[in-house]
């Protein structure tokens, strides 16, 4: 069965122990925004609150995870409570921005989305679409704009 992309932005692709525990990490974000569910965000050194990522952002990556518990804790702008996936090797499906090659390292795009590296900070690497690259016997593919894509979280 196919799945929408909208349906895998921010789902944990492996929900280990390390991906949703040791892999999450709780902070702020201002009252008045709310941030997307599978959506880079960076927290800016210096400032202490996670926002939604855009090209040229500068400091530690983190993604927005699908969670089924804690409704309301990223995505209400009442809330200051913010709940991100930072893990160093931990896999989330987020949006590809651009054409990405399989294996590319990626970097913050405008909107919480993801294109390319060519400077500036590493958010990850692209490992393919779902089903790809997962052992099940499909290698990725490249990506495009709007797909739906696996990063793993980390640096070089």
């Amino acid at each position: 069965m196919a799945k929408a992309a909208a349906d895998l932005f921010g789902v944990v692709a492996y929900p280990s122990i390390f991906d949703l525990d040791r892999a999450l990490e709780e902070g702020s974000k201002a009252t008045t925004t709310t941030l997307a569910t599978g959506r880079v965000v960076v927290l800016p050194l210096g400032t202490g609150t996670w926002t939604t990522g855009t090209s040229g952002s500068s400091g530690r990556a983190g993604v927005i995870p699908k969670l089924y518990f804690g409704k309301g804790v990223n995505d209400t702008a009442a809330s200051t409570k913010a709940v991100v996936l930072t893990g160093e090797g931990a896999e989330v499906y987020v949006e590809a921005g651009g054409t990405i090659r399989k294996g590319d390292r990626v970097a913050f795009e405008d909107s919480g989305k993801v294109k390319a590296w060519t400077t500036g900070i590493v958010v990850g690497h692209y490992v393919g679409h779902y089903g790809e690259a997962s052992g099940a016997g499909e290698p990725p593919t490249d990506a495009i704009t709007g797909e739906a894509i696996r990063i793993r979280l980390g640096g070089n």
